[in-house]
This record gives C-alpha cells, structure tokens and sequence, in this order.
C-alpha cells in the first residue's frame, strides 16, 4: 500500500519537472530564434555598409579589386562568414577565398523557412546589389556574403549542449535529493497514518513533523466520537432536511417490510402520490425561501391529517408519497384523501403572504397495481398525472386501462422516432383553387406516417404527442426540408405553384431555425415567392416579441406567411395588424356553418377584415358547390378542400395538375 503514495508524490514531483523543462525548452528555442534573428540582422547590416562603400568608391569594375583588403578584413574578423565574393552574375569578380567559385543561384540564397533559426542553418548566402555609374550610366554587381555553416552550427551546438547541462542534469539531480528527503520525511508518515485511519489496530510513534504529529492526535480523537455519530447519521440519512418527514430511503426501507408483511398476510394497503398544483408560481412569483417555508407548513398539514399508523415521505421538491394501511373500505380510503386535500387548500399564510395551493393526488393498490415500490411508484405517479389532465385539485386511481394507454404513448414514441430514420415519413399535397379563375395555385404539404406494420396513421395520433416531448423539432425539419426540395421540384417540371408549409411555434423558436431554412432554400434552388410557411393563432400566446422578430426575417427572406385556423384560438386583432401576415385561412368549423345567419356574419366579417388589412383569404375544408357559390358571392380568393381534392401523394397530384 505504501506503494501508491510513492507513485503520487513521485507524479507531482514529475510534472513539476515536465512543467520545468516545458518553460526552459521553450526559452530556449525563443532564444535560439532571437539568437539567429540577431546573426541575420548583423550580417545585413554589415553587407549594407559594404554595398555604400564600394558603390560610393567605383568608377569602373577595375575598380572593384581595390577592395580586397576591406573585404579580407571583414571575411577575417566575423566568424560566420566563410567568404566576401563579388560577381557580375556569370563571372566572379573578386573573392576573399579562391575555393569558392560557384555563383549561387537565387534559390540557394533564398529560403522560405518558417523558423528563423531553419532559415539561418539552410541560407547559404546573403546577396545585395552594388550600383555604380561610368558616364551616367547605371551599372551593377553582386556582392554575395556566403555563410559558413560549420561555424554557425558549432555554435548552437554549444548553446544547446549548455541548456542540458543547466536546464536538464542539475534539475533531475536536485529532484533526486527532494524526493529521498520527501519518502524519508513524509510519505512513510502518511502512509503509517493511512495504515492506522484504514486498520485502527496500531497508534503510530509520535512524528518528526509538528504538522503530521497535530494530524496523528486528531485522528485518535476523531475515531473515539465515531460509533456515537453513527446513529445519528443514520437518523439524517432518512429524513428530509426541509420538512422533517421521511425521506426516500426511509419510504424504500418502510415499504420493503410492509410489502414482505402484506404479501404473507394477503392484504392491500394504498400508495397515494401527491403533487402540488402550480407550486411553481410560487417559486417564481414569491421567490424560493417562501416555497421551502410553504413546503414545511404543507408537510406540518400532511401528517396532523393522517392517523398514528399512516406514513408519509417527501420524495421531491413539492412531491410527497402517503401510505394507508387499515382502512375498511375505499369510502374510509376516500374521506382520507379528501380531509388531505381539503386541509392543503384552506389559505396557507408565510411571511404575511397568503397562498392558496391545492394538489393533486395517484392512487395505487398493492398487491393489484403493483407488487413492488418501483412499479407502485410508477403506478400512482400515472395516476397523479391523469388527475392533473383532467383539471387538477383532485384525485385519480390507477386503472389498467390508464396503463395500457400510458404504454401505447410510450410505444408509439419510440416507434415515430424510428420511423424518422426508416424514412416511414412522406408528404401529402392538398391544393389551393382560386376562386376567379379555378386554377390550382398553390398547394399544402401535409405529413403521412406510412408505417409497414400499422398502415397509414393520421396526423391526430403522433402530431400532438410530438409536439409534447419535443420531437415536434426533428420532425418539423424532415418536413421543411422535404418540401422546400419538392417545390423546387415542381419548378423544374414546370408546375409555379405555391407550397406551404406547416411549422409549429417550437420549431420557429428554435435559435437556428433561420440558419436551416436559408440552408435548405440554397441547396434546393427552391424560390422564396413560391413557399409559404403556415402557423396557427397559438404562436402567440407569449412571446410575442420573438415572434415578430422570425416572422420579419422570413418575410424580408420573400417568403409568405400564412395564418392557420383563424378564429380558433387567441383571436386577437392586435396580431393581425402587427405581425407579417399575408393569408389569413378560415377554419374548416366555420365554413360548415355558412347556412346559417350567424355563420355566415363570422364568416362575412373575416373576409371583410382581412381584405381591408390587404390580406387573401383562404377557406378550408370546402365540401359542397353550394360553400364555393356563397365564397364566391364574398368575394373569397382561395379555397382547399375534399370538393376539389383530398390530400394526394406527390405522384397523383401531379397527375391531377396536369390534367387540369
């Protein structure tokens, strides 16, 4: 064991040293690269003063051999220069060493090496121009430095060999001794207290170290009190900190015994699942300390309500499970369930704030809706959840019909969210007719789920379901996508017609939503006058400035924005004169009342609206001759519905446009 603290401490001193060499390489080739940046700048600098003097100095290229001794001093005097050669670009002119007689080429001399220090190791010359005039006339020559490459490696080896000694060897060696003091002084200690925290058999001597031997006291005096915590933590481990009731360790470990008894008796107790309704606002409203403070009055409420032998855990944040055991009857179980809620509903006052709460409450049966906590939890928490759909502050007892329904949910989930990769998906087309002049202008893209195993399944079934757990996204991208390619589609076949597209207010808000529509408008070639997106009064219900925001830049995209089921829901006219919108349709509920007065002054009162707002106007479901006389009448501009088609896969539309 004492193996293991060797192993960390040797780590720590480990990275420490890689830390170490880390900044010292690295200073190190910063060096190497200002070191080779200086060589470089003062071997310019010194053929740029070369260059005037001889430049200044010559009349002819006679002239030229003049120079030998400047250039032989200066050749002699700096070490990384292994010769001064001048030249005309064919012959050489005058040379400090007759050994070299080769005229470097123009890649030779230029290197385009990223480090500077690579540069310098691989230039083989450095070249400048002399200039100089023979009766105003400009002539040159190549002064060329050539670079002796041994010296200047000799000399970065030097520096590299120095770097090893004082960055590399003295730093393992000074290591070594900090680590043999460290095993001596420290780690056998720790590892003799380690020994006595994990064994407690043998007390160890008293240690050299003031800090370890403090250490090595306290520890003796720390597992004295131990045994006395224990049952104290044991009692903290099954309670709820907040409200002082049980916790759900302390409801696993009482219905595990009361399920062992109640099996060999055979007898049924109830599980009650009870939620507070709206505790949320609360939250939100009033802030967190007045919801703890309301939760612990709620959790006072509770257990004054329930008899000596009942048992009630909080399992959640407003979330509490009540077990009843004896009662005579479900009459006797229901005058229980209603003295818990009418005590939770009476004005609750914390902190001067008077708040009303109800709850909501599942019931589950052992041994009939579950012989086991999990499957009783999961029971009475369905069962909670259908009493909160059906209007809350009241209670639900699980069935097996609600179970089977809570598992075809469950089922039919999982199966649209495979079918979005078996590519089970296909879009239905419904046209538009214009009422002047009967001609299909624009169509609906309407989604089919063609499942192999189940056949067709409507919309109604898995729209809403998706639009509940979120995969209304995904879903509503496949649809986007597939109809933005379709459209450009008809384009190319030659069918101008509108497509419109569906989208739901969870997939407008989506941050990228713009992003993707742009993508996919690109990559088809779709045109933004030929799509128009559909959305229903719901979208604003909140958020009204984001709203308006991704219906602008859809509108200033080109594309037309249509209004779905109007007069339906919100039916505010404050939306219609704000936002964006070009179509308004008229719901399929109200153009089947056209026979009737009051039908037909809803319906008269649209159009007239929208109209004067400069807005087309669309009737759905249209069935019968007699709904397009009275559109017509109205002046209505368009129309879709089972009198001219019901919605047609892509091949039979196209058959149906053609023939018209």
């Amino acid at each position: 064991m004492n193996l293991s603290i060797q192993r960390f401490t040797l780590l720590l001193i480990l990275s420490l040293l890689f830390t170490f060499l880390s900044v010292s390489t690295y200073s190190y080739f910063t060096q190497q690269e200002k070191t080779a940046k200086l060589m470089f700048k003062s071997i310019n600098s010194e053929i740029s003063e070369v260059n005037y003097i001889i430049s200044k100095s010559t009349n002819s290229e006679n002239d030229i051999l003049l120079f030998r001794p400047l250039l032989d001093r200066i050749a002699v005097n700096n070490d990384y220069l292994g010769a001064i050669v001048i030249h005309d670009g064919n012959n050489i002119l005058l040379s400090t060493d007759p050994y070299y007689k080769k005229i470097f080429s123009t890649s030779e001399i230029l290197c385009n090496e990223k480090s500077i220090y690579d540069e310098l190791l691989n230039t083989k010359a450095v070249e400048s121009t002399i200039r100089f005039y023979i009766d105003n006339e400009v002539h040159t020559l190549k002064l060329m430095f050539i670079l002796d490459q041994s010296e200047i490696k000799l000399f970065f080896n030097e520096k590299k060999t120095d770097f090893l000694v004082i960055f590399t060897f003295l730093p393992l060696l000074m290591i070594g001794i900090i680590w043999f003091l460290i095993r001596i002084l420290v780690v056998k200690p720790l590892e003799k207290l380690r020994q006595f925290a994990y064994y407690q058999n043998e007390i160890p001597k008293a240690f050299k170290l003031k800090e370890l031997e403090v250490i090595r006291y306290s520890m003796v005096e720390t597992f004295s009190r131990i045994e006395n915590e224990k049952k104290e933590l044991y009692a903290i481990a099954r309670t709820d900190s907040l409200s002082g009731l049980a916790n759900r360790n302390a409801l696993k470990e009482y219905l595990t015994r009361l399920i062992a008894n109640f099996t060999r008796e055979k007898r049924e107790f109830s599980m009650l699942f009870l939620d507070l309704d709206h505790f949320k606002t609360v939250n939100d409203s009033l802030g967190h300390n007045i919801g703890d403070e309301l939760l612990k009055q709620v959790s006072t409420i509770i257990d004054k309500v329930l008899r000596s032998d009942d048992f009630v855990a909080r399992v959640g944040g407003d979330e509490f499970v009540i077990i009843l055991q004896n009662y005579s009857s479900i009459h006797e179980l229901i005058n229980i369930i209603d003295r818990i809620q009418s005590a939770l509903s009476k004005t609750i006052v914390v902190q001067t704030h008077p708040i009303n709460i109800n709850s909501s409450i599942g019931i589950a049966f052992f041994p009939k809706d579950g012989k086991d906590i999990v499957s009783l939890m999961k029971n009475s928490d369905i069962a909670m959840y259908e009493a909160k759909k059906k209007g809350r502050a009241q209670y639900h007892f699980f069935t097996e019909a609600l179970n089977k329904r809570v598992q075809e949910t469950i089922t039919l989930e999982k199966e649209m969210k495979k079918a979005l990769i078996n590519d089970e998906y296909e879009l239905y087309y419904q046209p538009k007719i214009d009422m002047s002049s009967g001609k299909i202008i624009a169509v609906e893209a309407l989604i089919r789920w063609n499942s192999p195993s189940k056949g067709m399944i409507s919309p109604i079934e898995f729209i809403p379901l998706a639009e509940e757990n979120g995969f209304i996204i995904e879903l509503g991208e496949w649809i986007l996508k597939t109809a933005i390619k379709q459209q450009a589609i008809f384009k190319e076949s030659g069918m101008d017609i509108v497509v419109s597209i569906n989208l739901s207010s969870k997939q407008l808000f989506c941050d990228d939503f713009m992003e993707l529509f742009s993508k996919y408008m690109k990559e088809y070639g779709a045109s933004p006058s030929l799509i128009d997106i559909e959305i229903t009064e719901y979208m604003f219900y909140e958020n009204n400035e984001k709203n308006m925001k991704v219906l602008n830049e859809l509108h200033e995209y080109g594309v037309s924005i249509s209004l779905d089921d109007f007069g339906t829901g919100y039916s505010s006219l404050s939306y219609l004169k704000d936002f964006p919108i070009d179509y308004l349709k008229i719901d399929k509920s109200f153009i089947d009342d056209y026979d009737e007065e009051r039908g037909r002054v809803f319906i008269d009162t649209i159009v007239k609206m929208g109209q004067t707002l400069k807005m087309k106007i669309i009737a759905e479901g249209v069935e019968c001759i007699e709904q397009i006389e009275y559109l017509n009448s109205i002046n209505c501009d368009q129309y879709q519905g089972y009198y001219m088609s019901k919605p047609l896969c892509v091949e039979e539309f196209e058959k149906l446009y053609k023939s018209r």
